[in-house]
């Protein structure tokens, strides 16, 4: 079956600029370039034929919980963690299976009394086409688990039926879908150029504490914008500028950054968050270890985003860290024995 990827595109374009905004749910994170199967299963598949295993962790607004603003108590600074490991299903070119892309996340977020729990696998299709261009088609299933400790709750009115006392639980399916596209040179100026399309939560899904049945969250839908490349300046110092574009349920976000790169190792930037942040990243690719890089190689990443909203008077920052492993996987080719043949000159 043929698919037509020109309707796909289109499809999820209408979807990204059509929806009326609601309230924000998705975490935020500042190296969104190195986290992308997390909001874009389109990504699953697209790590040049290794497997790479990431644990990301953030600490959000370092020094706002506890604290009491506009007359409201707070509970703990928002927190993430997430893990994720990805791969193609084959690393030879020539197989089909080279071409579906899985990818396999866990993520918890806590948010005041509230927490939650998702684990999530994509799977993708990466169609190569023309000139080094591939793009994919990826679909994410995951399970949504909630928790809000009630008992913590300080409602300025008591006996509300709505806002429980206790902790309270709830799940529900989760669906994403979105596109994936790159092309190794670009203009004959940028190489390792990358764009896609993504839409969280597709399914709306609803979720109803088991607290009489009253307290329900609905998941509204967000959509994303990504797109990056690189531009070599000599033989050692290249730039990557990477821009995300979140449209959620609050507001529309958008993150401008740029990274300095030496030498493939080392790397410094910095990212522009209008209205929100300034951020400070840095990083360093560890040398692939073992004789042809066997044993894959290391990347360590760090962030700090400087507050610039009125925030800024309760908080001191966040911070964020990366870790990155990738390897290949070499699967030894079958051999078939070498069965003898009988000529008549030796019968």
């Amino acid at each position: 079956m043929k698919i037509n990827y020109t309707k796909i595109f289109v499809f999820v374009v209408i979807s990204f600029v059509s929806n009326k905004i609601r309230a924000q749910q998705d975490p935020h994170y500042s190296q969104f370039m190195f986290n992308k199967l997390t909001y874009n299963p389109g990504f699953a598949g697209a790590t040049d034929g290794k497997i790479c295993v990431s644990l990301l962790n953030r600490a959000q607004w370092v020094g706002f919980g506890g604290k009491t603003v506009d007359g409201l108590a707070q509970g703990d600074a928002p927190s993430n963690l997430i893990g994720s490991i990805n791969s193609a299903l084959s690393s030879s070119s020539e197989k089909f299976l080279s071409r579906i892309g899985v990818g396999l996340t866990f993520s918890k977020d806590q948010l005041g009394f509230e927490t939650t729990v998702m684990p999530k696998l994509g799977l993708s299709y990466r169609h190569p086409f023309g000139d080094q261009n591939v793009l994919a088609l990826g679909v994410g299933v995951g399970l949504m688990q909630k928790s809000l400790d009630g008992s913590k709750l300080k409602p300025q009115q008591s006996g509300d039926p709505k806002i429980p006392n206790v902790l309270v639980n709830g799940s529900a399916t989760d669906i994403d879908l979105g596109l994936y596209y790159t092309k190794a040179s670009l203009l004959g100026i940028f190489t390792e150029f990358y764009a896609g399309l993504s839409v969280t939560h597709l399914n709306q899904s609803k979720i109803t504490y088991d607290w009489s049945g009253s307290t329900v969250v609905n998941n509204k839908m967000h959509y994303y914008f990504i797109t990056g490349a690189e531009y070599a300046i000599n033989n050692t110092l290249s730039l990557q500028p990477n821009i995300i574009v979140k449209k959620d349920p609050a507001k529309i976000q958008t993150d401008l950054n740029c990274y300095l790169i030496w030498n493939q190792n080392i790397r410094g930037g910095l990212t522009w968050r209008p209205t929100d942040a300034v951020v400070v990243l840095g990083g360093y690719q560890f040398p692939s270890i073992g004789q042809d890089g066997k044993f894959g190689a290391l990347y360590i990443g760090y962030s700090y985003d400087l507050t610039t909203s009125k925030i800024i008077t309760y908080s001191s920052g966040s911070h964020e860290i990366i870790v990155r492993y990738c390897f290949g996987l070499k699967v030894p080719k079958k051999t078939r024995p070498i069965r003898a043949v009988v000529t008549p000159r030796f019968m």
